[in-house]
């Protein structure tokens, strides 16, 4: 039996499907606030390695997404939701975590942006569940097209996150930058903070 490519499933072809993928990975969310968070307190160098946390927890999440997805639509079509719900209360979590440790950033020794945690809140960001269920073709389609989807969007993935670290790395070309991350910190919290209200919000709204 031979399976259809993911040109052939995508409406309008691979190139939408790589301008999708891009549009949504340069959006700010919880991924890109920690991702931009510890460029400014670390620098490019030492918060790269982050981009390998991002890159496995993003592959992990969406594809369970997928399996779980097809499962749901004929056992469990609650199950979405309260996954998506979860997703929220951790992020309401990571940003109030922010806030409180925010008064230490900067200091000598004080403990930045880890590996498991870009990797945990990717895990549960929610655009791992839009790529599943908008961009990634769904698991009856076959392994090449799936293959190509997670291609592209590894090829797509490594220069953004470090572009959203670069930014984040310019904070520190400024004198003043290690005062200031306390500030940076509390910004961050509450932009995650909204990200997870509006999780919230499009749940209650259904």
């Amino acid at each position: 039996m031979a399976f259809p490519s993911l040109s052939e499933l995508a409406p309008h072809g691979t190139t939408f499907v790589a301008l999708t993928i891009a549009a949504v990975l340069l959006t700010p969310g919880p991924t890109n606030t920690l991702l931009f968070l510890a460029g400014s307190r670390d620098g490019i160098r030492r918060s790269l390695p982050l981009i390998a946390a991002e890159w496995v927890g993003y592959l992990i999440a969406i594809g369970v997404w997928c399996v779980f997805l097809a499962l749901a639509a004929a056992v469990a079509p609650w199950a979405p939701p309260v996954a998506r719900a979860c997703a929220a209360v951790y992020i309401a979590w990571s940003a109030i975590k922010l806030w409180r440790t925010a008064l230490q950033a900067g200091a000598a020794g004080s403990k930045g942006i880890g590996p498991r945690d870009l990797f945990t809140v990717t895990l549960l960001n929610p655009k791992a569940f839009f790529f599943a269920t908008v961009v990634f073709p769904p698991l009856a389609a076959g392994p090449a097209a799936l293959l190509e989807a997670y291609l592209i969007f590894s090829a797509l993935l490594l220069p953004i996150a470090a572009l959203w670290i670069s930014m984040g790395a310019a904070v520190l070309a400024y004198p003043s930058a290690t005062p200031r991350q306390p500030m940076v910190h509390r910004i961050a919290s509450v932009v995650l903070m909204g990200f997870s209200g509006s999780i919230c919000y499009t749940l209650l709204a259904r």
